[in-house]
């Protein structure tokens, strides 16, 4: 007996050992993922030969870039498919010839700067400081593939300086890692670096397909059973009586189903692919179940009235 508790103990204790181990480990697994994406960086500037070279002095966010131009850092930060919108962060440095002072933590512009991302223009005037800026542009996709849908997103960003409206030459490194997502990101600038044309695809991370096909196998597993309760009870069970709580199973799990649904990932409202494939089915199956056992009772009842009558 002291010896069985022992064993008890021991297979209680390497079992919580294991949850919590693994708990950590997805932890530490999902931030060293969610690092790596967003470090992960796609820059534009492949030829720096249009490219003017300066050697004068430079603020130190400016060491490792010799030239005078402007980098303009594009931060994926949010998707926003109810609305087909990709959510944009941009951040800009200037360095070069296109700084006319600077201090330990601004630089100041030497001479008014606009950029055009997509629809939006930003503006900057001389004297001034480059504020990060937010910004949205079209997503394309189709959400109703759900969780199988993929997006893209195709913009522009281009820059003018000086009175004349001259090009201006810039690298554009887009980065992010938006919720849920995966990307896989193209920049490609003309020869002078002046322009560059970001396209922009978007997929379902593994751990999101991942919980979502489990919460799907989940709903057709209870579906299931709740038909194979209803089977027992007509063509197995010895009385093929319904008792209360294989009605009180059926019915719970008929209204729970919408809220189990909903709790896949970034769910969008239902009536995508995976409603298609499990909801719908499952909801009907488990209206039938419960159908079934209701039909069971009135059943079984008027038979018991009828035989009541009969013996009187």
């Amino acid at each position: 007996m002291h010896g069985g508790r022992k064993l008890h103990i021991l297979v209680v204790s390497l079992f919580l050992a294991t949850v919590i181990g693994g708990l950590i480990a997805i932890k530490i697994g999902n931030e060293q993922k969610t690092a790596k994406r967003k470090s992960k960086a796609f820059s534009s500037v492949t030829d720096t030969a249009s490219l003017k070279p300066f050697s004068g002095r430079n603020p130190d966010s400016c060491d490792g870039i010799p030239f005078s131009i402007v980098s303009v850092f594009v931060e994926i930060y949010g998707v926003d498919f109810q609305n087909s919108l990709l959510k944009l962060s941009n951040t800009f440095l200037p360095c070069g010839t296109f700084i006319s002072d600077f201090d330990s933590m601004d630089s100041f512009l030497s001479q008014n700067v606009s950029f055009s991302v997509d629809a939006q223009t930003i503006t900057f005037p001389a004297g001034q400081i480059m504020t990060s800026k937010l910004n949205s542009v079209y997503l394309n996709g189709d959400v109703n593939n759900y969780p199988l849908d993929q997006f893209d997103a195709v913009f522009n960003i281009r820059g003018r300086f000086g009175p004349a409206n001259s090009d201006l030459p810039i690298q554009v490194v887009v980065y992010g890692a938006p919720l849920g997502y995966s990307l896989a990101v193209v920049t490609t600038a003309n020869t002078q670096n002046t322009a560059v044309s970001v396209s922009i695809t978007l997929r379902r991370t593994a751990p999101i397909l991942g919980f979502a096909f489990i919460i799907m196998g989940l709903m057709w597993v209870m579906s299931l059973l709740a038909v194979a309760v209803a089977y027992f009870t007509w063509f197995i069970k010895k009385d093929r009586r319904s008792e209360l709580p294989y009605i009180i199973f059926s019915v719970t799990l008929l209204f729970a189903m919408p809220t189990i649904r909903n709790a896949m990932p970034n769910a969008p409202p239902i009536g995508v692919l995976a409603d298609q494939m499990v909801t719908g089915w499952a909801m009907l199956l488990l209206s039938l179940s419960v159908i079934s056992h209701f039909v069971n009772v009135l059943y079984y009842t008027y038979s018991d009235w009828m035989k009541a009558v009969q013996a009187v």
